[in-house]
């Protein structure tokens, strides 16, 4: 089990590494072809067309949950049904809501852009609802495979599908636009549905080649499951989107896509972490059947863990964000280096909230999972307009991060009373160099941005390698880094 566990978060890791590096590809091309303005656009256009993920009724969620647990139990006939009913239940859910959610958005956008974006926007409107049913539908395979454990195998799928993204945008673009860009997204959203099953099937042979055993009682156990899980998904839709589209009101297109882009660049490096840590869910499921007595166990483990790689990464990324901003945008922009260091501050506070989101989610205790976003998208709405009415754009970040941090800290802390988790620094003195060492990271880095022009190449080698140094030490000194090291070797051995 622990191989198979081990196996699934080396997967996902290398799916986020390659992933990213994807990603920033496709960002620095549409950027150098389109213009940031055009990315803006772009992404808050996907952003509000995400409204159709409330049809989605938390299935795709409870996808891995259930197959996880009905394969433990040997019922993969089971399993297969809850593959299919979700399967089958979206395409009709999500394919009914999405004419009546167009009108909707065409009255929206005027409200945030005007002259030629939105006639770019309302261009690309279409395509992109198109692009996210089929995105949907495909998380319900991905989903599946996840249940399988095998996360190998979803790992390939995603990385050759943002792959073909990024080809398919370099043929498209050229030539239609912006257009063009959406209609890249849809042959990825095809790839992702197709080879989705194909490769489920191999995981799961019992499973046919088309979506056909709907059933009843598979959908209304999903559908207990999932409403927690949906609720959780309306008031994540308050939260990224409602902030994309706030930053294109009170900043304008650019602005929008600066936001986009230091996200994302965030998002990214969050993900090499908390990855990792999702290969948990399918484990936990196992773990809430056989063995329970292990889950406090588990939870303390990862959270000492989280400490020690999420605080000299966050430094890091703080330090290199200059750096980021040339490898991007092609240039350095403060408004850019700004949102990365703000964003990177509230991302990794929401780190620390992984063990217990991913827990619950195992468990099938999501309702305070539920809570925190609805924290988040609450105050996210409210705080990015009045600050956003008030101080611009920067006003929509700060109350952005603020969401994030207060929605975070609340599951942290519901999570540790409800299951007496008192979780404790076994090293103070380790731990206070680590966090002395990021915070110098970090004020250095904010202090002496990396630039890769002009004078600041006097600092280039001493912003690029300083950082990385101090960190490294820091980080080596560490008593946990022992015992991981430990750890991996006694697991390499069993191998």
């Amino acid at each position: 089990m622990r191989t198979r566990l081990a196996g699934n978060a080396l997967a996902n890791l290398v799916q986020a590494l390659v992933g990213a590096a994807l990603l920033f590809g496709l960002y620095r091309y549409i950027n150098g072809a389109l213009g940031v303005e055009r990315l803006g656009i772009w992404s808050v256009v996907l952003a509000t067309a995400s409204a159709s993920r409330l049809a989605d009724l938390g299935l795709s969620a409870g996808v891995t949950r259930f197959v996880a647990r009905d394969r433990s139990r040997g019922m993969s006939q089971r399993a297969v049904e809850v593959i299919d009913t979700a399967a089958l239940t979206l395409m009709v859910a999500v394919g009914a809501l999405l004419p009546l959610l167009y009108p909707l958005i065409s009255r929206l956008l005027p409200r945030l852009f005007h002259g030629e974006h939105l006639e770019s926007a309302m261009e690309i409107l279409p395509f992109a609802l198109v692009s996210l049913w089929l995105t949907i539908v495909g998380a319900v395979f991905q989903g599946g495979l996840d249940g399988c454990q095998r996360m190998d195998l979803r790992a390939a799928l995603v990385v050759i599908s943002q792959a073909l993204l990024l080809l398919l945008a370099v043929v498209l673009v050229p030539r239609y636009g912006l257009v063009g860009l959406a209609w890249a997204q849809i042959g990825q959203g095809l790839f992702l549905m197709a080879a989705g099953r194909w490769l489920l099937r191999r995981a799961l042979p019992c499973l046919s080649s088309l979506p056909r055993k709907w059933s009843g009682s598979a959908l209304r156990e999903m559908l207990g499951y999932g409403a927690n899980v949906q609720a959780a998904t309306v008031s994540m839709l308050l939260l990224d989107p409602v902030a994309k589209a706030l930053m294109a009101r009170f900043g304008g297109a650019a602005t929008a896509g600066y936001f986009e882009v230091a996200n994302q660049v965030v998002l990214k490096v969050r993900a090499l972490i908390v990855s990792a840590n999702q290969a948990i869910v399918p484990h936990v499921a196992t773990l809430e059947e056989a063995e329970p007595s292990r889950l406090g166990h588990l939870y303390r483990d990862n959270m000492s863990l989280l400490v020690v790689v999420t605080l000299p990464v966050f430094a890091l990324l703080i330090a290199w964000a200059g750096g980021f901003s040339w490898l991007l945008l092609g240039a350095y922009q403060p408004e850019f280096v700004f949102l990365v260091t703000l964003l990177a501050v509230a991302w990794s506070a929401n780190i620390f909230a992984g063990p217990a989101y991913f827990s619950n989610l195992g468990t099938g205790r999501v309702g305070w999972n539920t809570f925190s976003h609805v924290l988040m998208g609450t105050l996210n709405v409210g705080l990015g307009w009045l600050l956003g009415r008030s101080y611009g754009a920067h006003g929509v970040a700060f109350g952005y991060a603020i969401a994030l941090i207060a929605g975070s800290a609340t599951l942290i802390g519901v999570y540790g009373y409800l299951h007496r988790i008192r979780w404790q620094a076994k090293s103070t003195h380790g731990h206070l160099v680590l966090i002395g060492a990021s915070l110098a990271v970090a004020v250095f880095g904010w202090s002496a941005p990396l630039r890769m022009n002009g004078s600041g190449l006097v600092w280039v080698p001493i912003s690029l390698l300083l950082p990385p140094v101090v960190l490294g030490v820091s980080v080596w000194c560490h008593p946990v880094r022992r015992r991981l090291l430990n750890s991996l070797l006694a697991w390499r051995a069993r191998v």
